[in-house]
């Protein structure tokens, strides 16, 4: 008789879920609504927010809490990054280095400026951006680096803006994996800017909006105005400086936000307790292996919890055999988040749309073969669900024969 629910067996989870739904919400969300909506104010406006404006809230506790001394709120993380490339100068044709995984919007923001995205390879055990890939792409024309904190495990940032500052580039981070995470004391960004997504899966959600952070009142300013059609604080309101456009969160999203931010510090915590519970069974089980964390990263804020499944031990099983094993059982299994490569996307491939690639070796045997992953959401259930994670996978190693037969 088959074990193994793929085979025909019994499926482990038997039809229970782990973790919980999201997005997660209660009356305290229902409520902000109810007092954005009949405050009458649903339009938030530059030089008003932060006085009296959810969005303006926001604004604040949020950069505060991030470790930034500015914040504009945004309609969108992909928009975030296109308003960051505008204000750090960024001109069409200029060329911007990008790790070769990612959400597509981190080159598309790129593309959208009329700039170039020069896809390079990840570090081959945090899949984020490799400066050494980084520093040999560079050329004559390049301007600025995006690196991307994938799935919530900081990129080296200390190397990547060494990088920057010997070769005078302007560093973005993409920070929408990654808030709340802490590393060596510090939360990001720490390069010039760092840009934000709040949307339907993010862990700070309202179903939409962003976020770009600064420590630089410079580019605050210019961030502010391109978003809000190039007005100027301190001139009048129909007085139009820069070529910008509207980009302003509604005081919806900001009145939810601000209301899921009250619950948002517990549930990171939770969230990694139980990812530190399972790192450490993991150790017991053979052909699949957690991530090695730093010592520095002291809070894992993650977006999706990142791991390995490990191909020379399960001699013949490929990734994908174990993963579609897995999903039968009832897992909330995915195959590493983003990190398939961008440049595979029609829109590069198929299109004149313009960009460089390099080598990206780590990046493509991760996608085909090794990278496994849960959403944050797996992990905000009790410890009992990360023992059911274990049991699955115990299950599939027991019965490996039957898997490869």
């Amino acid at each position: 008789m088959a074990q193994l629910a793929i085979k025909g067996g019994k499926p482990l989870l038997g039809g229970s879920t782990i973790g919980q739904s999201w997005p997660i919400y209660d009356d305290s969300d229902r409520q902000a609504l109810i007092r954005a909506l009949e405050s009458g104010k649903w339009c938030s406006v530059w030089h008003k927010r932060q006085a009296d404006s959810e969005v303006g809230k926001f604004e604040i506790a949020f950069a505060q809490y991030q470790g930034s001394e500015y914040g504009c709120a945004v309609t969108n993380g992909t928009t975030a990054i296109e308003i960051a490339l505008r204000a750090g100068g960024i001109q069409p044709g200029d060329e911007v280095i990008v790790p070769a995984p990612s959400f597509i919007a981190t080159a598309m923001a790129v593309s959208y400026v009329v700039a170039i995205p020069v896809f390079v390879d990840v570090d081959p055990e945090t899949y984020t951006l490799s400066p050494e890939s980084a520093e040999s792409a560079i050329t004559d024309w390049t301007r600025a680096i995006i690196p991307v904190h994938l799935g919530g495990y900081p990129a080296d940032m200390e190397a990547i803006c060494r990088v920057a500052n010997r070769h005078d580039l302007l560093v973005i981070e993409d920070c929408a994996h990654v808030h709340g995470t802490i590393w060596d004391g510090h939360k990001f960004p720490v390069a010039d800017m760092g840009t934000f997504s709040f949307q339907a899966g993010k862990t700070l959600t309202a179903g939409e909006g962003g976020m770009v952070l600064t420590n630089s009142r410079e580019l605050a300013a210019k961030i502010h105005s391109l978003s809000t059609h190039g007005r100027l604080e301190g001139h009048p309101f129909y007085e139009h400086h820069l070529v910008g456009t509207n980009l302003r969160m509604s005081e919806f999203q900001g009145a939810v936000l601000l209301s899921q931010f009250a619950r948002f510090d517990e549930q990171i915590k939770h969230r990694d307790a139980n990812a530190l519970y399972l790192s450490e069974a993991l150790q017991q089980i053979p052909g699949v292996r957690a991530m090695e964390r730093d010592e520095r990263l002291t809070q894992w804020g993650f977006y999706y919890w990142t791991f390995k499944f490990l191909p020379e031990v399960w001699e013949g099983i490929t990734r994908d055999q174990f993963l579609a094993a897995a999903k039968a059982e009832g897992l909330p299994i995915g195959s590493g988040g983003h990190i398939d490569p961008m440049y595979l996307n029609p829109m590069y491939t198929e299109s004149q749309t313009p960009y460089r690639k390099h080598d990206c070796p780590n990046c493509e045997y991760a996608w085909k073969n090794e990278a496994l992953s849960f959403p944050h959401a797996t992990f905000l259930g009790p410890q009992e669900d990360m023992d059911l994670i274990l049991a699955v996978f115990q299950k599939i190693w027991d019965n490996r024969d039957e898997l490869r037969s």
